[in-house]
């Protein structure tokens, strides 16, 4: 802080023990913490629960099985709207995506900036993922809030296989973002040559 005053952090708690550990996937720990009262639905202060955290940092499916089967809902948002099937998605983790949907969460959910798993998937060029989310309903054209698509973002990004993928399930290549550019227009340079066949 630079004013020479003392800084007195504050001690964690046994909420923030506990999702450290899971964080880490230290069940010993997160055992401890638990005897010692702290709940397995706690939240960090953004909002992410002890499944979002098993997925997004300790990336552990047996974890996150054990979370829910101790009641912690699989679905639940963080503060940007993001759920584990979110950050599975972006991760490529088709083991995650597919039990997770299984036990409930939405295939589908958009989250603040309406950008659903499926979105996520594409932009991180995870096309098992991507292929799977489709097959269990996700729409291959949801925009994002500046009318980005998947299908944008996996061309911007060179993606190509990703993208083939898409056209080949129904994203439509002739849709525009906000500023009025196509697919066409945000592919990188060279990238999505298969588009200028089809038009």
């Amino acid at each position: 802080m630079g004013t020479g005053e003392p800084r007195n952090p504050e001690p964690f708690t046994l909420e923030q023990r506990l999702l450290e550990a899971v964080r880490r996937n230290d069940r010993a720990t997160i055992e401890r913490a638990r005897a010692l009262g702290a709940s397995l639905r706690a939240k960090d202060d953004i909002g992410r629960s002890t499944v979002l955290l098993a997925t997004l940092d300790a990336g552990d499916l047996p974890l996150v099985e054990w979370l829910h089967a101790e009641g912690v809902p699989v679905d639940e948002p963080d503060g940007g709207g993001r759920t584990a099937l979110s950050f599975a998605a972006e991760a490529g983790r088709l083991d995650l995506v597919r039990w997770l949907v299984e036990h409930g969460a939405a295939a589908d959910r958009p989250d603040v900036q309406r950008r659903t798993p499926l979105f996520h998937a594409a932009l991180g060029d995870h096309a098992d993922v991507v292929a799977w989310l489709l097959d269990r309903g996700a729409a291959p054209d949801a925009p994002d809030q500046f009318g980005d698509t998947p299908l944008m973002v996996a061309c911007a990004k060179g993606h190509d296989a990703t993208a083939a993928l898409l056209v080949r399930r129904g994203a439509d290549p002739r849709r525009r973002d906000q500023e009025g550019r196509t697919v066409r227009d945000r592919r990188a340079p060279g990238a999505c040559r298969f588009l200028d066949d089809a038009a």
